[in-house]
């Protein structure tokens, strides 16, 4: 990471500043579309740089996989918050709170189950909408807002609608797979599966 290295930022660094990002991110959008893209641009891409830092410099944990999974849907959150905040005054923002708040259930559907599964011995992966692929349909979504002058509502709907659709699937079809995972495993909740040893490794970095 040449440019890291020569910033001197560090794997803790890139966390905090992706975290800092995305605290901003409602603002920027209250501010311009463009604004909270940025933002989530931004975060998204520090995200994306603490773990190849961490992994570069040999500095990976366990511990640094879990706090990085737990400050992503914190991340999360707070991006379709923001996207919210473009449904104020006039795109009937109650309306669209509801539907924001069915988005953000299913995305941190989409996580928990992997997690839970894989705690149980049956390891997810895959998905249509894994994180990576969640933050660029944000960041295409609010650039189209911001690009179609005369019909945000329309693209608001249209896009939160669709993401609710494909971030459900994404869950279901996990949930369906874990299903039949645990469905032919003789292990109950909580015992461990050969070769488990009871611990869980780290999730595969924006596989969540």
């Amino acid at each position: 990471m040449p440019l890291a290295d020569r910033v001197g930022l560090t794997a803790n660094q890139a966390t905090a500043l992706g975290l800092a990002a995305a605290v901003l991110v409602p603002a920027g959008f209250l501010f311009h579309p463009l604004a909270g893209t940025g933002m989530i641009l931004l975060s998204g891409f520090a995200d994306t740089m603490d773990g190849m830092l961490a992994r570069s410099r040999k500095q990976s944990s366990m511990y640094g996989a879990f706090l990085d999974s737990c400050l992503d849907r914190v991340s999360d959150g707070l991006y379709l918050m923001g996207i919210w905040v473009l449904f104020w005054p006039d795109h009937h923002p109650l309306a669209g709170g509801l539907v924001m708040g069915m988005c953000l259930i299913s995305t941190f559907l989409i996580s928990y189950a992997k997690a839970r599964a894989e705690s149980l011995g049956a390891p997810l992966a895959g998905g249509l909408m894994k994180r990576a692929a969640r933050i660029i349909y944000l960041l295409a979504w609010s650039l189209a807002v911001a690009a179609i002058p005369g019909a945000e509502g329309t693209v608001l709907w249209a896009g939160a609608l669709l993401y609710l659709v494909l971030t459900g699937a994404t869950a279901g079809r996990r949930m369906f797979l874990a299903r039949a995972l645990l469905g032919r495993d003789g292990n109950r909740p909580g015992e461990d599966r050969e070769g488990a040893a009871g611990v869980v490794p780290p999730p595969a970095p924006g596989d969540a």
